[in-house]
């Protein structure tokens, strides 16, 4: 071969080399080893046991392990910090909620990360609707009871608080419906419970999965769904604005995400992987018992969520004039 010949099949191969790589990568499957997901609480909540199933049966669909990872710390924000800063690659997922995505970025001196740039949706999972809750020995037997009494004895009615999204659901219920009430700080749902089903407070607000045995034994009065529609596992209990306070919704919900810039194939495969396991009656019917309902959407859509209802809670967040912290 000629040494002019040589030179021009050497630069040829030196330029044909990097252009043919990238394309091998889109090209790869996905995942060719364990994918990490990480969940903000501790393990055995109801956040936890969604992540758990819908990891398990990824795990199925991809011949890879789905393995989840408890990061709790700072109301869930902590493992969203984290997932903010992992590469980009489709291994490292997180379990985003509403909590940490649209009402806790709000109550934070210190910015964590941006729920609106720094994630990449891939798909709604399952809401968790909040319910009004009345101990059973308290006279309100609907919210238009507890509407008249309240503005009768302004301050006077308390309502127990269990955690910040529930602090901000009352904020939104006073607004609304134009009450005064005042609100108990406990560490936890289960510790507001106790106080009212003793009668020592009369009201709470908690998810209706946290609380359902405790309705279910009538423990609990369950005075008002805090959707927009009626739960499948409370159908009998009316909404807020069958209840006469239009305009009123707090729904806690979980979605799937990765960090911002995770490739489109991947975050495609994902999202109708989710819808495949979302749709199975089995997977269903687990999710129910512990009170969520399957809720799966594109990327699209759950971003969109993301941005209105970041900016509705803000704007209660300023009304209210709850500080953060």
């Amino acid at each position: 071969m000629k040494r002019s010949a040589f030179l021009a099949l050497t630069c040829i191969a030196a330029f044909a080399t990097p252009l043919a790589t990238p394309l091998a990568m889109a090209q790869a499957p996905y995942p060719t080893k364990s994918v990490r997901v990480l969940v903000g609480y501790p393990p055995g909540g109801a956040s936890d046991i969604v992540a758990r199933l819908l990891s398990q049966e990824l795990s199925k669909l991809n011949g890879q392990a789905f393995v989840v990872e408890n990061k709790p710390g700072v109301g869930g924000m902590l493992s969203m910090s984290l997932l903010a800063k992992a590469p980009p690659d489709g291994y490292t997922l997180g379990l985003g909620v509403s909590g940490t995505l649209t009402t806790g970025p709000h109550l934070q001196k210190a910015k964590m990360y941006d729920p609106l740039t720094e994630f990449q949706p891939i798909s709604m999972v399952a809401k968790a609707p909040m319910v009004l809750l009345a101990g059973p020995a308290m006279k309100y037997d609907s919210v238009n009871a507890l509407v008249r009494e309240a503005k009768a004895k302004p301050g006077e009615i308390m309502l127990a608080s269990g955690a910040q999204a529930f602090e901000l659901a009352a904020q939104l219920f006073k607004s609304k419906a134009g009450v005064n009430i005042g609100t108990v700080q406990y560490p936890g749902g289960a510790q507001a419970s106790i106080d009212v089903m003793a009668g020592r407070v009369p009201l709470m607000i908690d998810t209706i999965g946290a609380q359902q045995e405790n309705i279910k034994a009538g423990k609990l009065r369950a005075l008002a769904v805090l959707d927009s529609k009626r739960s499948a596992v409370l159908p009998d209990v009316p909404t807020m604005a069958e209840s006469g306070v239009i305009g009123y919704e707090a729904l806690g919900w979980t979605s799937l995400v990765a960090p911002k810039g995770t490739p489109d194939a991947i975050v495609n495969k994902l999202n109708a992987q989710v819808r495949e396991i979302l749709a199975q009656p089995e997977i269903r019917a687990k999710l129910m018992s512990i009170a969520f309902e399957p809720w799966p959407g594109s990327p699209a859509e759950l971003q969109r969520t993301v941005a209105s209802e970041y900016a509705r809670w803000g704007d209660v967040v300023k009304a209210s004039g709850m500080a953060a912290q």
